[in-house]
């Protein structure tokens, strides 16, 4: 599995948790700065709802490694599938590298 990937699969997996400070820390700090860890907590929490709860995380797969509007630090678009007891939702994640951190710069909760 990537780095990309890896992280990821962290990312989900803290938030499925229930660790918004960790998966809070895995962001940009331009995203860090736009949404709490509670918001980040609290906007998962209505994704699982809908779903009838998250029984599993899939395997992440990249999307795109190259795209339009991509910024120099952005170096892939990774989706996250998130199996649950009603039905299936994903998290895209936008990861970044800054420095010689990886960072989850964007997030779009649900099935494109």
């Amino acid at each position: 599995m990537t780095d990309e990937l890896e992280f990821s699969a962290r990312f989900a997996q803290a938030i499925v948790d229930g660790d918004s400070k960790a998966a809070h820390m895995m962001l940009s700090d331009d995203l860090g700065a736009a949404i709490a860890a509670t918001d980040l907590s609290s906007q998962f929490e209505s994704l699982a709802e809908d779903m009838g709860g998250v029984t599993a995380i899939g395997t992440p797969m990249v999307i795109l490694k190259e795209w339009p509007d991509m910024s120099a630090n952005d170096r892939a678009i990774v989706y996250v599938p998130l199996e649950g007891d009603v039905f299936s939702e994903a998290i895209t994640v936008t990861i970044s590298q800054f420095d010689d951190a990886l960072r989850i710069s964007k997030i779009e909760w649900g099935r494109p």
